[in-house]
């Protein structure tokens, strides 16, 4: 008959939540990290799994004690301990170590680790390698659980495990550089882990294109027993909370039996929101939503439509009813040596006599070929007859507008003058710039959109302070910028059927 330590060590192998209230009774869990915990070792649970909860919500510390968790019951296997930077990573096996080497942990499970520190196989401050005999059954040569920052080289390491532990922080996140290497980082990855592995991922959004939303939209091929593809299913499956909704907090307030309180409530919220001076960073920490439309710099009840069945083309001049409009386009290049990594746009706009500005088309697509971006161009000059386009210029893309001049626009005739913009420091950064031009002009309702298609895609750019896409808003922008007002000039019009007067003379011309 197995006595009651036996038992309760069975218990504590078993089931996560009896193992951390074993080995730590002082914690204090609210009922997301019990929801957490039975998410995390439900039977049916991917191998991938991404959890994604506000700042303060003990995510760290939960997947530290999971960690203990799984070297207890799994002696031999192999953990790969990943934050983003190795100095983070340490403090987290630092946790772990804590927790294998307590008085508690050591009288249920005794073979873990020897009483010496010296005579361990391995306790240093980057590795551990715990002393159970089943690692020397298997002959296992890598540590227990090896702690490393993110761009660390991991060459030669087979996990069963990777933990990543916030491997976005905000010296990483608000850069495309940093979110680049953070990819690639990653990407390496995949070459250290065993068949099998698992990757448990515990973070906080901070940008719209993180590395989290990345996993998020990652797919997997599923091929039946008869090797032919039948599905295609998420590589991660999700966990993701928000500190409050309507008011009910996600960890409610507790007060431990020695007064010292935890969670979250009104006050506390809204003495962390006070400190952020920039919202969108607190909107993204603490309700995993990097794009809040609670501080969006042009609100979507600034939107305006009008009915594209009152735009008519007479002579080949646009008007909206008797509104002539000055037509003009923009194209916001995506050109990559790599990869068709981001959208090309090309907007054309109308403007009347009042300054008001229509958005007439969008189009938008993924390319690196030049002869593309000509047919699309001609296809838009075709039908809305503009003749300059604004094309903003890099090094890269100095290339495809010479190539576009001489070899395609040139040769067949095409009166279209590319207007080149090459962007100085004085006007600010490209965020900056574009919102110089758009706000005001949306602040004092100037502008028109067509209803859906693509001009969905641009009220989301619009309403978003870190939009995954920022094309068309910036193609927009600079439409816009070369825009010229026409003159009031009203001309000749209609008055009946057949009836026409003179502007400037007046009566009826027969």
């Amino acid at each position: 008959m197995k006595d009651k330590l036996d038992q309760i060590r069975e218990s504590a192998e078993a089931d996560l939540s009896i193992f951390i209230k074993l080995v730590a009774p002082h914690l204090m869990l609210g009922a997301v990290h019990e929801e957490l915990i039975q998410w995390w070792t439900r039977s049916e649970s991917k191998n991938n799994q991404l959890v994604l909860l506000p700042r303060g919500h003990m995510k760290s510390k939960l997947i530290a004690y999971r960690t203990a968790w799984w070297i207890t019951k799994y002696p031999e296997t192999t953990i790969l301990y990943v934050s983003a930077t190795a100095d983070l990573a340490e403090k987290q096996l630092y946790a772990i170590k804590q927790i294998i080497d307590s008085p508690i942990y050591r009288r249920y499970w005794p073979e873990m680790i020897n009483v010496e520190e010296g005579k361990r196989e391995k306790w240093a401050v980057s590795e551990i390698a715990v002393d159970h005999p089943q690692r020397k059954l298997e002959g296992i040569r890598d540590a227990t659980c090896k702690a490393v920052g993110l761009t660390s080289n991991t060459t030669g390491f087979h996990a069963d495990v990777v933990v990543l532990d916030d491997i976005v922080v905000p010296g990483n996140a608000y850069t495309a550089d940093g979110r680049e290497k953070v990819e690639a980082a990653y990407s390496q990855l995949a070459s250290i882990e065993n068949p099998g592995a698992r990757e448990w991922v515990v973070g906080t959004r901070y940008h719209p294109k993180d590395i989290y939303d990345t996993m998020v939209g990652m797919k997997e091929t599923i091929y039946g027993d008869d090797g032919d593809i039948t599905s295609e299913e998420e590589v991660y499956e999700l966990f993701q909370r928000v500190v409050e909704t309507n008011g009910e907090f996600l960890w409610p307030k507790q007060t431990r039996a020695d007064g010292k309180r935890f969670g979250f409530d009104d006050k506390e919220l809204a003495r962390i929101k006070a400190k952020y001076i920039d919202a969108t960073q607190f909107y993204a920490q603490y309700y995993n939503n990097p794009n809040s439309e609670d501080v969006a710099r042009i609100s979507s009840e600034k939107f305006q439509y009008f009915d594209k069945s009152i735009l008519q083309n007479k002579e080949g001049d646009w008007y909206i009813r008797d509104r002539k409009l000055n037509i003009y386009a923009a194209i916001d290049f995506a050109f990559s040596l790599r990869k068709k990594a981001d959208y090309t746009a090309l907007v054309v706009i109308g403007v009347d006599h009042q300054g008001n500005y229509y958005v007439l088309d969008i189009d938008r697509f993924k390319t690196d070929r030049i002869v593309d971006y000509y047919q699309h161009i001609v296809t838009a000059w075709q039908k809305w007859g503009f003749r300059k386009i604004r094309a903003e210029i890099t090094v890269a893309q100095q290339t495809i507008v010479k190539e576009l001049k001489e070899s395609y626009l040139k040769p067949n005739g095409i009166p279209l003058s590319i207007d080149e913009f090459r962007p100085t420091r004085s006007l600010g950064d490209k965020f900056e710039r574009v919102s110089a031009v758009l706000e005001p002009k949306y602040d004092n309702m100037q502008i028109w959109h067509y209803k859906g298609g693509n001009c969905q895609s641009l009220e989301e750019e619009l309403v978003m302070a870190h939009p995954p896409h920022d094309d068309i808003k910036d193609a927009l922008a600079n439409a816009i910028s070369i825009a010229i007002i026409p003159k009031n000039r009203v001309g000749t019009f209609s008055i009946g059927k057949n009836i026409v007067t003179h502007s400037r003379f007046g009566g009826v011309s027969y």
